[in-house]
């Protein structure tokens, strides 16, 4: 029987390490759907550019947007700047030309195309005025700065960055009144994005040695849970440095309980604990508009499932090439929208000595992997094992072993977390799941059969875990009647689901209710018309109840799915011969 199933171990361990590097409180969702007007109407002002006149022009601007939709922005930003310098008054092309050497990361490209722009582009598009004012912040040309960040027709995102940047660019003159009120000037009426602004209050604040200001601000936002990474991390330098350490571990402990992983919290925080004397940090106007534009980006990242956030991870990164939680999140976007070597040059930019390193090499292993670099993946995987890493980092690393199919190094990998876990008296359900799919494959049934139990005492209402136990105990002949309850129970609550549709279609087959059986396979084959193992199935049913033109069809198909595994074909092509192997199994199992 083909065992190729997909059976995940329903970990989210890169999105565990990177929420951190998000820095956003719980109010991040609701963050991310103010601003997701704003990527509706980046993208919707991108969708209908005006055609150039010339035919070179014309030739281009094809071109450009055939690399858009390959995804080759570096391609697009080329051509579309090509245009754009041709033509400064098109807004649509300067707008996308921008965008595209933006999110190819040739801020000097997105540069050269902004300063070219006429004023009436400049009037109507915010990315080129936001290019101009971050280049403007990180050369110290603050005076430039208010020119650029009008904000009267633009949407919640721009009108909050553009605001802030104009913020720090007044802090850059020294005027720091002035630019405290323009920070909550461009929060406007929103409780959640005053949440914000708040908090790039208290870093200015601190950055102008207004510490008592700063902590009552901080004070504030600790009281409502409503700080972000980089304002609780300077919060507890500011508290250690005044001798109030338990406070400052407090801050950096709820805040990794709340919000979860961050790797330079939990860096502040052993630090601290340690006993190091941690300097204050004082933000410069360039690195304070860097996380001003940052964060709410990383808002739109939690709702993007493209790479459309890196544009403005770009911009921060112009403006403090040392925010390595933008890099991270950077390489995130790329590696999700499928340009995992983009990802992997970004990673490698990360410094052995940034606390984002460790997480990054997490990141890295994944990418190799993405992009067919399957020994170097497993390679950098061995070795960050080897130096025992911390326990998040390590589940990342098995669950990339086991898709490396190094199942022995995966298991073992998890049974140091899962051991960890229990010595601290806690457990996590998908680790043990994760354990088991691990031991099944490896053929220690036993122990896989107690993984999967634990599992489901941890998370009784698993679909995952309900069907797979359920599933192999049915696929094995053990406990039939409970294995079916279970895979029942299972897709009452995932009804649409094909594997688990498939897994109740083989119960009944394995019964002898071959008529059942083929009803049910025939809805899974209907969701998953593509997976191997459920067509297999079908076939089996359609031949026990005598459709066998039918059944060697379904096999046909088989063929064409498993594509280079060589053993399961042999079996299939036996199987066109003389049928499927008897599977009824007593019930009294």
């Amino acid at each position: 029987m083909i065992k190729k199933r997909h059976l995940s171990a329903v970990l989210t361990a890169t999105s565990l390490l990177l929420a951190g590097c998000s820095s956003m409180p719980d109010y991040g969702l609701a963050l991310s759907e103010r601003f997701q007007s704003s990527e509706t109407e980046a993208k919707a002002k991108l969708a209908k550019p005006k055609a150039p006149a010339s035919t070179n022009e014309f030739s281009d601007f094809l071109i450009a947007r055939y690399a858009s939709l390959t995804n080759d922005p570096q391609q697009a930003a080329q051509r579309y700047a090509g245009v754009a310098l041709s033509i400064p008054g098109d807004t649509s092309i300067s707008e996308r030309a921008v965008f595209s050497a933006l999110l190819a990361n040739d801020f000097d490209l997105a540069l050269s195309v902004a300063k070219s722009a006429d004023e009436s582009v400049l009037s109507q598009s915010s990315l080129p005025r936001l290019t101009l004012a971050a280049h403007a912040i990180a050369s110290g040309d603050y005076d430039a700065v208010p020119a650029l960040t009008g904000r009267e027709r633009s949407g919640p995102f721009y009108a909050l960055v553009l605001g802030s940047l104009e913020a720090w660019s007044l802090f850059g003159k020294g005027n720091v009144g002035p630019a405290e009120l323009t920070l909550l000037d461009a929060a406007g009426e929103d409780p959640y994005l005053r949440d914000i602004m708040l908090n790039s209050l208290a870093l200015m604040e601190i950055a102008a040695s207004q510490d008592e200001q700063a902590l009552e601000t901080l004070g504030f936002l600790e009281g409502n849970l409503a700080l972000t990474a980089a304002a609780a991390e300077s919060y507890a330098r500011l508290l250690a440095s005044r001798g109030e350490e338990a406070h400052a571990i407090n801050v950096l402990s709820v805040y990794l309980e709340q919000v979860g992983y961050s790797p330079a919290i939990e860096d502040t925080l052993n630090r601290i604990a340690a006993g190091e004397q941690l300097p204050v940090r004082r933000l410069t106007a360039a690195e304070g508009a860097a996380l001003s534009i940052y964060v709410p980006a990383a808002a739109l990242a939690a709702q993007s499932t493209d790479d459309l956030p890196g544009v403005y991870y770009s911009i921060a990164l112009e403006l403090d090439p040392q925010l390595h939680a933008a890099r991270a999140l950077f390489a995130d976007a790329l590696d999700r929208s499928g340009r995992s070597g983009d990802a992997i040059d970004m990673l490698r930019a990360i410094p052995d000595a940034s606390p984002y390193h460790v997480t990054a090499i997490g990141q890295l292993a994944w990418a190799l992997h993405r992009t067919g670099m399957d020994e170097e993946a497993l390679t950098l995987a061995m070795e960050t094992l080897a130096e025992d890493p911390e326990r998040d980092l390590k589940i990342q690393i098995a669950d990339l072993l086991t898709s490396l199919e190094a199942d022995e190094a995966a298991l073992s990998a998890f049974t140091e977390v899962i051991s960890g876990d229990e010595a601290q008296g806690v457990g996590d359900w998908r680790l043990y799941y994760a354990r088991g799919t691990l031991n099944e494959r490896l053929g220690n049934w036993p122990d896989a059969e107690t993984d999967f139990l634990t599992a489901k005492a941890l998370n009784p209402s698993s679909p995952e875990v309900l069907n797979h136990l359920g599933y192999s105990w049915v696929d094995r002949g053990l406990h039939l009647e409970r294995g079916m309850d279970l895979i029942r129970q299972a897709l009452s609550l995932r009804p649409n689901s094909g594997a688990i549709t498939d897994s109740l279609g083989w119960g009944y087959y394995k019964l002898g209710d071959f008529d059942q059986a083929v009803y049910y396979l025939e809805l899974a084959a209907e969701i998953e018309p593509d997976l191997a193992e459920i067509v297999d199935h079908l076939g089996d049913a359609y031949w026990m109840t005598g459709r066998r033109t039918e059944a060697r069809f379904q096999w046909e198909k088989v063929l064409t799915l498993l594509k280079e595994d060589e053993q399961e074909i042999r079996k299939i092509e036996r199987k066109m011969l003389t049928g499927p192997e008897t599977q009824a199994a007593s019930r009294d199992n």
